[in-house]
C-alpha cells in the first residue's frame, strides 16, 4: 500500500516499508554475482580448473533486440557471464547468459537449470564458452558450454 500525502500542487508517495529490505537484498545478491564475475576475470591460479558440466542450446533469445549488436561479434568459444536471476517472475531458478561486454543474450533453458542454479546460489563459480551459434533473423541459436572453476 503507497501512502499519498496532498499538497497543492504536489503529492509525495511513501513506498511500503518493506520495500528497503527487499532492495537492500536484491543489491547483496548482485554484489555477490559481481564478486563471482570479478574471479572469473581475475583469477590466475595455476591450482584453478575449468570443468565442463553442460552443453545447450541459449533459450529466450527471441525476445531480445540482438540482431546489430551480436551477430557480427561472436566467435566459437568466447567466454560468457552466467547471472542468477532469483527474482526471475516465470522462473525462479532462471540464469541469463551475457557476453564479457554486458549484452544479455538469453538463459539456460529452465528444464535443466535447477541444479546449475544451486551451485550458482552456493557460492561455485559458473560461466559459459560459445560453441556454435546461427542467427536466423530473428533469433539465436546458441549452444553454450557451462563450466564450473574448481
Amino acid at each position: 500500500m503507497i501512502m499519498q500525502f496532498h499538497d497543492s500542487d504536489e503529492t509525495i508517495h511513501i513506498p511500503p516499508q518493506d520495500i528497503f529490505e527487499d532492495l537492500l537484498d536484491q543489491v547483496e545478491k548482485l554484489q555477490t554475482q559481481v564478486d563471482e564475475i570479478k574471479r572469473l576475470q581475475y583469477s590466475n591460479s595455476s591450482n584453478a580448473r575449468d570443468v565442463f558440466l553442460y552443453g545447450c542450446e541459449l533459450a529466450g533469445s527471441q525476445y531480445l533486440d540482438l540482431a546489430d549488436h551480436v551477430v557480427p561479434k561472436l566467435h566459437e568459444d568466447d567466454p560468457l557471464v552466467l547471472m542468477r536471476e532469483p527474482n526471475n517472475q516465470y522462473d525462479e531458478h532462471a540464469i541469463s547468459v551475457y557476453t564479457t561486454g554486458g549484452l544479455k543474450l538469453g538463459y539456460l533453458p529452465r528444464n535443466n537449470n535447477l541444479i546449475l542454479s544451486r551451485l550458482m546460489d552456493e557460492g561455485n563459480l559458473l560461466f559459459g564458452k560459445t560453441k556454435t551459434f546461427h542467427w536466423d533473423g530473428k533469433s539465436l541459436y546458441l549452444i553454450v558450454k557451462v563450466y564450473m572453476r574448481a
